[in-house]
């Protein structure tokens, strides 16, 4: 299986993921007026959703086409690139963490039901669950991003070509 296939796969994997976190980035720009402190892990995952939508077309219009690309686009995908680099690497550093050290993702769960005031019993036990989920979710997520990050910067370097100059 060539390079450009396995871009390709990854790529239509991301596509939905990007999608869906485009919608929570939207919603998490209306939390953001009231806390700012949300902006930063925001932005980042607004990067990530560009990242992910930029790359496509790059795949779409250049690689399987063969139809050429402006440089913005490549500083576009380079830029985002990096940022979600990032937080792909985020994400599988605290997969590991909490699996390394249980005790903490029992201590997230406890202060999240402290705040909880009126959670029935049953949303209480299958807490836990969801917290794992979300977090083999975002470890599967942060590799898949890691390796199609590579491989975009990798295409990006080898089809030097395909993105004209302005």
């Amino acid at each position: 299986m060539s390079a450009v296939n396995i871009y390709k796969i990854l790529s239509f994997i991301l596509l939905p993921i990007g999608a869906l976190l485009g919608l929570i980035c939207l919603m998490g720009l209306l939390l953001a007026i009231g806390n700012p402190s949300i902006l930063l892990p925001l932005s980042m995952l607004i990067c990530t959703v560009i990242y992910i939508f930029v790359s496509f077309i790059f795949l779409q219009k250049g690689l399987l086409k063969g139809l050429k690309c402006k440089t913005a686009l490549k500083d576009w995908i380079k830029v985002n690139a990096y940022v979600s680099l990032f937080f792909a690497s985020m994400s599988v550093v605290q997969f590991i963490t909490l699996a390394i050290q249980p005790a903490l993702l029992q201590q997230f769960i406890t202060q999240s039901m402290a705040t909880q005031k009126n959670m029935p019993p049953d949303a209480a036990a299958i807490m836990p669950k969801i917290l794992k989920s979300v977090m083999y979710f975002f470890l599967t997520f942060g590799v898949i991003l890691m390796a199609h990050i590579a491989l975009s910067l990798n295409f990006i370097k080898q089809y030097v070509a395909l993105f004209e100059e302005e």
